[in-house]
């Protein structure tokens, strides 16, 4: 297959892949090379939801997200992302502001393995996602640095109050994602690689630091793995589909023009069970 790097040592652009019409052979060697690059961009994709939901399938178990208000009618397995409306509620979620640092998912036991945006409307102005590599960033920590999250765990919250706000959820969706605790240095199950697991809009406490310790050292992380050697910034274009590692990456969205028309379809798949779990 022929791609193009598109980041500092990750992030791969594949050039001439129909995702629809993909055999075994080529999604075994679309699927290791994503994994080696931790993020892949494929261009001019035109898929149905059905389309779409069996792609995500043969790269792994299907994951439904808890936000089934934003469920694609008749396909749980796909949530819109959209700043749009639709009879007087919002068709999507996330609106059009920014989107803080996260990993999907982290405040889950069994974490998304990898999520799929289908750009179906995208505004002219803003709107980027940014990923950044955790796997370069651990590997290059310094060594006082890394002191801090090695053997280390933290509380990761669906409820943080900085992301919460965002969208309003339902008691019984409350009841669904209890906090977790998992690793601030995971190892991924295929690769063998470590990678610091930060996700800044859902971790409430690290270790037994009290909340404004636990910001602090957010920001040191962040502002160790936020910078040019480890980032990558995708600007969508109509009918792009970006496939991500959140074993392996965080990603932010900037804003963009409440008045520009954002709509994108997102689908996740997991590890097998036996591999979900952070370690």
């Amino acid at each position: 297959m022929k791609t193009t790097l598109l980041g500092k040592g990750f992030a791969v652009e594949f050039d001439g892949v129909d995702l629809a019409a993909l055999g075994d052979a080529a999604l075994g060697e679309l699927r290791e090379i994503w994994m080696r690059n931790k993020v892949a961009v494929l261009r001019e994709q035109v898929l149905s939801d059905d389309a779409l939901v069996d792609f995500t399938l043969r790269m792994g178990p299907l994951f439904t997200h808890v936000r089934d208000q934003y469920h694609a009618p008749g396909r749980p397995e796909i949530m819109y992302v959209s700043n749009l409306s639709e009879d007087g509620r919002n068709l999507g979620s996330l609106g059009d502001g920014d989107l803080r640092w996260h990993t999907d998912q982290s405040y889950t036991p069994r974490p998304v393995f990898g999520t799929l945006l289908y750009g179906v409307e995208i505004p002219e102005d803003g709107g980027a996602t940014w990923f950044c590599d955790l796997a370069s960033a651990y590997a290059a920590m310094p060594e006082e640095l890394r002191a801090e999250v090695e053997g280390e765990t933290a509380c990761y919250s669906g409820l943080k109050p900085e992301s919460a706000r965002r969208v309003k959820l339902r008691p019984d969706q409350i009841a669904r994602i209890p906090d977790q605790r998992h690793p601030l240095v995971r190892t991924h199950p295929y690769c063998n690689r470590k990678s610091l697991y930060i996700s800044p809009d859902h971790i409430t406490q690290i270790g037994d630091l009290d909340r404004d310790e636990t910001e602090a050292a957010l920001g040191r992380l962040v502002a160790w793995a936020d910078r040019p050697d480890f980032t990558y910034r995708h600007q969508w274009r109509v009918n792009d589909v970006v496939i991500w590692d959140n074993a392996s990456v965080m990603h932010r969205r900037q804003s963009f023009p409440s008045d520009q028309r954002r709509f994108l379809k997102r689908t996740g798949f997991h590890f097998p069970e036996a591999l979900g779990v952070p370690y």
